[in-house]
């Protein structure tokens, strides 16, 4: 099980790597949250945050950081509010986004 601080720490190598240059990365106090199969990291970005231009953030700020140290990822935005939890619980994606369902 991952720590808030080690969750934390993947979320902006991630974004670190694939926004440099780009964006500047803000992971504001209380941004993760625990899950069962991984932690939901919400982040912004100081470009964002200093002009209020949604257009200097990008569309999606919610990551996922799975517990076990696999790769970090963004949270599909195709989710539901509830889907998104269940997600974060499991792992598992809602079975109306699955190929072939």
């Amino acid at each position: 099980m991952l720590t808030e601080d080690r969750a934390r720490e993947a979320a902006l190598a991630f974004l670190d790597g694939l926004y440099a240059g780009e964006y500047t990365i803000v992971l504001p106090e209380g941004c993760a949250r625990e899950h069962r199969w991984a932690w939901g990291v919400v982040f912004d970005t100081q470009e964002h945050i200093d002009t209020g231009d949604v257009m200097r953030a990008p569309l999606s700020r919610l990551l996922y950081v799975p517990q076990d140290g696999s790769p970090v990822g963004f949270v599909p935005t195709a989710f539901q509010v509830d889907e998104t939890t269940a997600f974060l619980e499991t792992g598992v994606t809602p079975e109306r986004l699955r190929p072939g369902a």
